[in-house]
């Protein structure tokens, strides 16, 4: 008896890895996905994208959110063949507390560190969620600070080690 169960489980798992396909593997936000073209972030976005000073690789959006958070601008990197490869969000310096937190939530504590040279001044948090590589980033540089996040798929899963 236990054996057919178990045969039974073993048949049931098998059935389901040769059905189920994977899915495409989503980018950071609702709606994008890593090797997405242009054109369909272009519409994604409500047609905000431009290049960033004839660079037909870095394109920038500004006037978007991430939910209900203004972004103050997002920089997406295309690789050689025109699909999205990594992208970066600036934020508020208001905002970073609330977006730390809500990164904190989601895929549990980061790994921090703080870096300091002459010209700035950088504190980093840094996730491997097995997907994406998520890194945070305050840097601050004489009286200036800025806050960014910076998305890319992840090459080493977190499993393999």
């Amino acid at each position: 008896m236990f054996r057919t169960v178990r045969f039974a489980l073993f048949a049931f798992a098998v059935m389901a890895c040769l059905i189920i396909r994977p899915s495409p593997t989503f980018a950071c936000v609702e709606g994008l996905a890593w090797g997405m073209p242009e054109a369909e972030i272009n519409t994604h976005l409500n047609g905000n994208i431009q290049y960033e000073n004839n660079n037909h690789q870095r394109l920038i959006a500004r006037h978007v959110h991430l939910d209900q958070l203004p972004v103050t601008q997002l920089t997406l990197e295309m690789d050689q063949q025109g699909g999205l490869e990594s992208l970066a969000y600036e934020f508020s310096m208001d905002d970073m507390t609330e977006v730390l937190a809500g990164l904190s939530a989601r895929h549990g504590k980061p790994i921090a560190t703080s870096i300091q040279e002459k010209m700035y001044d950088d504190q980093l948090w840094v996730w491997n969620t097995g997907e994406d590589l998520i890194t945070a980033i305050k840097r601050t540089s004489g009286q200036a600070q800025k806050f960014l996040i910076s998305y890319r798929p992840s090459r080493l899963r977190p499993e393999t080690l």
